[in-house]
């Protein structure tokens, strides 16, 4: 079949398309979110998504079943955690948390002896199977950076931390802010005489505002006066 490279793709295409999950009767039909496409080009059909490995038609035979694949670590990932989170996740449809957080051999808070197998660290460890996670051989790292950054980056994030925790702590118990003098630009300068003579201008609309009230008040009482004084000539 070496001779044959065509005949070979050929047989391996059609074994795909005999694959479980793409025979009709195991097709996932449109759910609810499928329904908010309103295209409408070739009807409507199921959006694949990464919760689809789970579905029962991608799990009917174990030979090709995602989650068969993932099983025993699925099972070590329970055994490490305490069962209380376990049962907060199943009840409460929280993500599951608290995973070997406790070393093995350990107890929990019920008392019970946590039995797992613990795996190699691929943050700490370089001699882990696969290599170290995010290590390249061309690029220094930081012992406590186990998130591959390199440097000089993780040592200027570290040092921006580090200013922003001791600005929080300048806080004051009532939580203000002490005022720093900060140096003058022109165009902090130009800012400031536009913000002034807008606040002069609004001061000078209110006086002229109250002047106005002020004469028509006294415009009115005048116009009453002189009636008064008109009816009593006349009597």
């Amino acid at each position: 079949m070496s001779e044959k490279p065509l005949d070979v793709i050929k047989r391996a295409t059609k074994a795909a398309d005999r694959s479980p999950h793409l025979r009709k009767k195991n097709f996932t039909g449109p759910d609810m979110v499928d329904a908010l496409d309103t295209t409408g080009i070739g009807g409507a059909y199921h959006h694949g998504g990464p919760y689809d490995a789970t579905l029962a038609s991608r799990n009917r035979d174990k030979r090709y079943s995602p989650v068969e694949a993932v099983k025993n670590t699925n099972q070590e990932a329970l055994r490490a955690t305490p069962r209380e989170n376990v049962m907060d996740s199943l009840q409460h449809h929280v993500p599951l948390q608290g995973t070997a957080t406790i070393p093995p051999g350990e107890r929990d808070m019920s008392g019970r002896v946590m039995q797992y197998e613990e795996g190699a660290d691929l943050m700490r460890e370089s001699d882990a199977p696969g290599g170290a996670y995010k290590r390249y051989d061309h690029v220094q790292y930081h012992p406590n950076d186990l998130k591959g950054k390199g440097e000089p980056s993780y040592s200027i994030e570290e040092e921006r931390k580090k200013q922003k925790r001791q600005r929080h702590k300048s806080l004051d118990p009532r939580g203000a802010y002490e005022m720093q003098p900060t140096a003058k630009s022109p165009g902090n300068d130009r800012k400031k005489s536009g913000q002034e003579r807008e606040r002069s201008y609004s001061l000078g609309s209110e006086s002229l505002s109250s002047d106005r009230k002020g004469q028509r008040l006294s415009d009115n009482i005048k116009r009453r006066v002189s009636s008064l004084r008109h009816k009593y000539d006349d009597v």
